[in-house]
């Protein structure tokens, strides 16, 4: 038989040959199905719980501190499967390096077995085994990954079924760790007052029976002087103690009462929506609540003897 296919020989292919086509057409077939099909997840509930990685980082972010201890518990867990997972990390690397280093370790122990005149079994190759021990540590990795993704989301959905407890219990920690510095910024006058009190006796002693030379301003921050003011509040400007305490209370209000306007809507402590505020459409309902406010709000200033031009204009605006 002349050698090639039967096309090439214009001959009829024998039984032989048209078994093989079809089975190149079947795997043809097959590879295409895969190639269309294959990186979905067969695994319906898999495919929901897969997430990205940036996903995955999110999930995992940690408050700076946590009063709750089934959050605690959770994280605990997800903490033991990070570090299983850390380890089968570099179990993979390891298996990998050894797969790499497989044909020149295969090639000096066979070097060495001839160099001993080839006595005994000839040594079996190692890549087959290192090729087995690399794909166990892959599908380890691949496991605990899908673990850490199903703590993941066991901890969502705790934090969605509690998240009202637990604001109600954040807020309440942010109220009290904002009384404790209130209580300690109203005790800062008191406490300077007692540093001033001890500095005058201190200049009396030193001048006595003279009177001390004056300097300074007793009532401005760091006595007036430029250099720690500029050092410390980034200003030349001379900054009263008194305008100091006022900003740290004014700062404490500010850390426990003033948000984003996503983090207030969420907290429930938003202002209403208004079309001085976003554009909305005029058939929202919070568009109409709003201008039947302001209608009513301009028939009482009416009331009261105001321009009803200019009323009437603030409400076309």
């Amino acid at each position: 038989m002349k050698p090639g296919p039967a096309w090439l020989r214009d001959e009829e292919p024998g039984l032989a040959e048209k078994a093989g086509e079809r089975l190149r057409e079947e795997a043809a077939r097959a590879r295409v199905q895969i190639g269309a099909t294959g990186t979905l997840p067969v695994d319906q509930e898999a495919a929901r719980q897969e997430i990205t990685e940036e996903e995955r980082a999110r999930r995992d972010s940690r408050p700076n501190s946590r009063r709750w201890r089934a959050l605690n518990k959770l994280d605990d867990g997800i903490d033991g499967l990070r570090q299983r997972q850390a380890d089968a990390g570099a179990r993979l690397t390891a298996a990998e390096e050894r797969l790499k280093r497989a044909p020149e370790d295969d090639a000096a122990i066979l070097a060495a077995w001839l160099e001993a005149g080839e006595k005994g079994e000839r040594p079996a190759a190692s890549v087959y085994e290192r090729e087995r021990d690399r794909d166990a540590a892959r599908l380890l990795v691949a496991g605990l990954e899908r673990k850490v993704d199903a703590a993941l989301e066991r901890r969502l959905s705790h934090l969605e079924r509690h998240r009202a407890k637990m604001l109600r219990d954040a807020r309440e920690d942010v109220d009290a760790a904002r009384d404790r510095l209130l209580e300690l910024v109203a005790q800062l006058p008191e406490a300077r007052a007692e540093l001033l009190a001890a500095r005058d006796v201190l200049l009396w002693i030193a001048h006595y029976p003279d009177l001390p030379e004056a300097f300074g301003f007793p009532t401005a921050i760091a006595l007036g002087l430029r250099a720690p003011v500029e050092q410390t509040l980034q200003t030349s400007s001379r900054v009263g103690f008194g305008g100091a305490v006022a900003a740290l209370e004014a700062d404490a209000d500010a850390l426990a009462g003033r948000y984003a306007e996503e983090t207030q809507r969420r907290l429930g402590t938003a202002p209403p929506r208004t079309p001085t505020r976003e554009a909305m459409w005029t058939d929202d309902s919070d568009y109409q609540a709003w201008a039947k406010q302001e209608r009513e709000r301009a028939i009482e200033l009416a009331k009261q003897g105001h321009d009803p031009d200019q009323l009437a204009r603030e409400v076309r605006g």
